[in-house]
């Protein structure tokens, strides 16, 4: 019974947020299986916008969480026990992001960061 949306997801007024479908509650829960193909990774990374408070998971397990706000994608380490779930296969990504005051976004990826020098 999932909505979907595309991402990032927020409102318009948010600072360099590129908004592709309005989320102005105080909470959102989002989640996508993604399917990691075979290959050699080397610094798997996630790149994520967030206002505010974020936490991302990988197959249940808690994979980083962020505080605050910025106005840009950064890339966000990944937690050891997180890290070790990601082999080639298929996987559930989910992310909680509160909203406390002013703009509120979150757009979260996944990327090799070795791999995009």
């Amino acid at each position: 019974t999932w909505k979907e949306g595309l991402g990032g997801f927020g409102t318009l007024d948010t600072p360099g947020a590129v908004v592709r479908t309005e989320w102005n509650t105080p909470g959102i829960w989002l989640r996508r299986e993604f399917a990691l193909p075979e290959g050699k990774w080397s610094d798997l990374q996630f790149r994520m916008h967030h206002d505010e408070d974020a936490e991302v998971y990988v197959d249940s397990v808690l994979a980083t969480q962020v505080s605050g706000f910025v106005t840009t994608y950064e890339l966000v380490s990944i937690k050891t026990r997180a890290r070790a779930i990601l082999k080639p296969g298929k996987h559930v990504l989910a992310v909680h992001c509160k909203q406390t005051t002013g703009g509120q976004y979150i757009d979260v990826g996944l990327v090799d960061v070795q791999a995009s020098n």
